[in-house]
Order: structure tokens, then C-alpha cells, then sequence
């Protein structure tokens, strides 16, 4: 389990140096999975995916996120059973209600597939927060409503402090 941290750790690290960071050109965005492959230096990797030009680009990230990697060596964080309810942006919240299933995610899973989420929406400058809501209802044993770039860091340096405890 101390070696799943910290390798989340570092993955967070490090995407959340190049997203903050990195210019979007045109409509190619990184979409976060999961990256088991024995070479992975990460556990969340980027696949860059170009959006449709005439596409909202919340929706094509939301939708990309949800079909899963094009690459063989990226791995669907979310189960395929999880669809898009709906999604509303407002004053930099983004609000994205899933369907039903992903509230069967926990520990680790959950972690990721919403890491995932936002790590991918939050590198739009509209998008300051993300709140990740199933059948409108928000997750009770969740101890953040609303994320952020910045609260995944966060989070993996609390817990990497408190491993380096034990």
C-alpha cells in the first residue's frame, strides 16, 4: 500500500507540473488513465485527444474520459457501466452528475477516476473546481465536495507526509 502512494504521489507531481503550466493549442487536450504498464513512471498518464472544433469542449473531455484510452497501454479508470447525466459550469464549478455506478467506486479506485476527472477538466481556464455528483447526489464519504488541481496535490503530499510518519 506505501508503494501505491507514493507512486500516486509522484504521478500527481508530476501531471500537475505540466498541466498547470502547459498551453493548450487548438483543440488537443490530455485526458488522464490509468497506466499499469511495468515501465509506467505514473499511475495517471495524459493521451492526447483532438476535439471536434464544432464540439463543446467540456462535453468531448467528459465523453472522452468515460470511452476510455485509445493507446493498449492506458487502462479505463472508470467502469465502462458509468455514463454522463449531465454537466453545468457555473462561476468555475464545474458539476458533473454520473450515473449510478460510479458511486459503487471506493479507496483507491474512487481516487483515481476522480483525479482523473479533474485533472482533465481543470486544465480548462474556465474550469477553476470540479464537484463530481452520482444521480445528483453527492458522495457522503467523500471528505471533498469540490476539487481542485490544487487539492490533488494537496492531498498526495498530505499523504505522503503521513506514510514518511510511519
Amino acid at each position: 500500500m506505501r508503494k501505491g502512494w507514493m507512486l500516486l504521489f509522484l504521478v500527481v507531481l508530476t501531471l500537475l507540473s505540466g498541466c498547470v503550466a502547459h498551453t493548450l493549442e487548438g483543440s488537443s487536450y490530455p485526458v488522464y488513465f490509468l497506466d499499469q504498464s511495468e515501465e509506467a513512471v505514473q499511475a495517471l498518464k495524459g493521451e492526447t485527444r483532438t476535439l471536434d472544433q464544432s464540439a463543446d469542449v467540456i462535453e468531448g473531455l467528459l465523453q472522452a474520459i468515460l470511452s476510455g484510452p485509445e493507446s493498449e497501454s492506458l487502462t479505463q479508470i472508470i467502469p465502462a457501466s458509468v455514463s454522463l447525466r449531465d454537466w453545468t459550469l457555473q462561476n468555475g464549478l464545474l458539476t458533473v452528475d454520473l450515473s449510478g455506478s460510479y458511486g459503487m467506486l471506493s479507496g483507491i479506485d474512487l481516487t483515481l477516476a476522480d483525479y482523473s476527472i479533474v485533472l482533465t477538466l481543470t486544465q480548462l481556464e474556465e474550469v477553476e473546481a470540479v464537484m463530481i455528483t452520482v444521480e445528483g447526489q453527492v458522495l457522503s464519504y467523500r471528505d471533498h465536495q469540490r476539487l481542485t488541481a490544487e487539492d490533488v496535490k494537496t492531498a498526495i503530499l498530505q499523504d505522503k507526509t503521513l506514510e514518511n510518519a510511519d
